[in-house]
């Protein structure tokens, strides 16, 4: 057999598994199809002649020799990234301005941290965000007042790039005492004698308006609250439910303050993607904030999916 050297492609690959648990998801972050991945992994383990996880196990569970080139990728790869931003400061220059709009509330949760290590590398960037909640956040890049923002759908725009960041999946909060605790699902129905506590944001940005509720003909009374702390307080003390990403209200479901369930059988789920102008696309610091906030959510945001 032709031997297999280990490269860069394959140690992505293994943080890839690490990090998302799953083969299917783990292909489509580096874009191979599951057999191209699969197939991949196969002829590493025949070259080494050990296997590098056990199949059928959910999340993926690493053997020894799996765990040792795990932790190859994760000394090799950020060298391998610094080295390459090393080289984009040399060609593009390493000064900038950076300011970001968003349009969800709960963003700021993943968009921090991802400021943060982006600082580290590109200090002479001069990171702003765009301060308030914003509908319109395509508009502030078409009038230059921001420079890169989070939206929740693509809207064809001339000038301007969309790129995919994750999906993510919308559970229903209640009180661990209250009456729809006891059901697994959630479905429209369920929500038409209840108060619907969620963010003072336009219907069209609801998800759970959009896709469930609008479309079987129920709309709740509904109680707004600017702050996620807020909307658990009321949840918690059965003022109403409310529907939030699963990775902002985990901090709280672990404390046992609140209960999750799933909405409708097949799930609720959300998409974010960057938008930037098209004129800015060559932009090294650019280009890498979006790598960075994608990183920086799969190794630390729980139960994200990858977005085509």
């Amino acid at each position: 057999m032709k031997p297999i050297f280990l490269e860069l492609r394959h140690l992505k690959t293994l943080i890839a598994l690490k990090e998302t648990g799953s083969v299917s998801m783990a292909a489509k972050r580096v874009y191979l199809t599951q057999s191209a991945l699969s197939h991949q992994i196969k002829l590493l383990e025949e070259q080494y002649g050990l296997a590098l996880f056990e199949r059928k196990t959910q999340p993926l569970h690493f053997t020894a020799a799996g765990e040792r080139l795990i932790k190859l990728a994760q000394d090799i790869l950020p060298k391998v990234i610094e080295a390459e931003r090393d080289l984009a400061r040399v060609k593009q220059g390493e000064a900038g301005e950076l300011r970001i709009a968003v349009e969800c509330h709960t963003c700021f949760d993943w968009l921090m941290p991802a400021m943060d290590s982006f600082r580290r590398h590109w200090p002479l960037v001069e990171l702003d965000i765009v301060s308030g909640f914003h509908t319109d956040t395509v508009g502030l890049l078409l009038s230059h007042r921001a420079d890169w923002a989070v939206v929740s759908e693509i809207e064809v725009t001339p000038g301007i790039i969309h790129k995919p960041l994750f999906s993510y999946e919308m559970v229903g909060l209640c009180a661990k005492d209250h009456p729809l605790a006891a059901k697994a699902v959630w479905e429209a129905e369920d929500f038409i004698d209840q108060t619907w506590i969620t963010y003072p944001v336009p219907d069209d940005m609801l998800d759970l308006l959009r896709q469930v509720l609008k479309p079987a003909g129920v709309d709740p009374v509904r109680r707004t609250s600017e702050l996620t702390i807020a909307i658990i307080q009321l949840v918690a003390s059965k003022r109403g439910v409310a529907a939030l990403p699963f990775w902002a209200a985990k901090p709280y479901l672990d404390r046992g303050y609140v209960v999750a369930k799933k909405i409708t059988s097949q799930g609720l789920y959300s998409n974010l993607y960057a938008a930037y102008r098209e004129a800015d696309a060559d932009s090294a610091y650019i280009d890498d904030f979006y790598e960075t906030v994608k990183a920086q959510s799969f190794s630390t945001l729980p139960g994200l999916s990858v977005l085509e």
